[in-house]
């Protein structure tokens, strides 16, 4: 899970992703389960990964789930425990 209030957009995480799935972007206009557009209401449950306006810019964080690996390097390289690779429940 990503929590956009602690994200303070330092990159961290996109360099060091070994599948190139993170995106910071000023507007998302992908479609798809788990996806939609920057201001839109955040979503909660599995698919609440970067979708909400991030504090410092009020860009977006995208992950694309069909690439991520799940590795946990985003999280570990985070200086503000923005990533959590923990499951949720739901």
């Amino acid at each position: 899970m990503f929590h956009a209030k602690l994200c303070i957009e330092c990159d961290a995480c996109i360099d060091i992703c070994p599948t190139d799935c993170l995106t910071i972007t000023a507007e998302w206009r992908g479609g798809g389960a788990g996806h939609a557009a920057q201001g839109a209401a955040p979503q909660s449950g599995p698919a609440d990964d970067g979708l909400r306006p991030l504090v410092q810019t009020g860009r977006v964080m995208v992950k694309d789930e069909d690439l991520c690996v799940h590795c946990g390097l985003c999280a570990e390289r985070c200086p503000t425990d923005a990533w959590d690779m923990q499951k949720s429940g739901s």
